[in-house]
């Protein structure tokens, strides 16, 4: 579970607090939303979880104790924008995110065609990353992620932009990822309904 006890972030040079004694938790092998207007500061809660902005307050994952300067635990992170380069193919962009995150070489070949199984990309493995749609890059942006395997991915705005089917499809990879694999998500997400 990851949790946050009296979590507080102050705004550079200035004695505004963007949150303040923020207390959460995010149960385990769950599916979870933080809902709020732009502006409330749910980006700011993510970074401060990743270990991105100094904060005050305790944040644990599991039984870890964590703090901004030394982000620990086993955590993901897929941005609302891909970040996967886009001259290279689906499988290229998995290996390499496989190669600067897992240590050991081992296993690389079944991990990156298990994660292209789970994100639904086995038959786009080697289209360029440009020619993807939204929603195909969305899931490479998942599997950039779980070629890691992480227990918990904080997910920043999953679904924003997309067309409704795609948003749906988007949401029932993460349900599916919690049932086979107990993984916990964490989203950022303006329709609640879709949860």
């Amino acid at each position: 579970m990851l949790s946050c006890s009296q979590l507080s972030v102050q705004a550079d040079r200035s004695d505004f607090r963007i949150l303040d004694d923020i207390n959460a938790a995010f149960p385990a092998a769950s599916l979870n939303a933080l809902v709020g207007p732009s502006g409330c500061g749910k980006t700011t809660l993510i970074k401060a979880f990743l270990g991105l902005v100094d904060s005050t307050g305790d944040i644990t994952n599991g039984e870890r104790p964590m703090d901004s300067k030394h982000a620990s635990g086993n955590l993901g992170f897929v941005p609302q924008f891909s970040v996967a380069h886009p001259s290279l193919t689906v499988e290229e962009s998995l290996a390499y995110a496989f190669d600067l995150t897992v240590s050991a070489s081992a296993g690389r070949r079944e991990v990156i065609d298990e994660v292209l199984k789970l994100i639904g990309l086995q038959a786009h493995s080697e289209k360029r990353v440009s020619s993807l749609s939204g929603g195909q890059m969305r899931r490479l942006g998942l599997g950039l992620e779980l070629v890691s395997s992480p227990d918990c991915l904080i997910c920043d705005e999953v679904t924003s932009g997309l067309d409704p089917l795609s948003e749906d499809q988007i949401i029932e990879l993460l349900r599916s990822l919690v049932e086979s694999q107990g993984k916990t998500f964490i989203c950022t997400i303006h329709n609640l309904g879709k949860l």
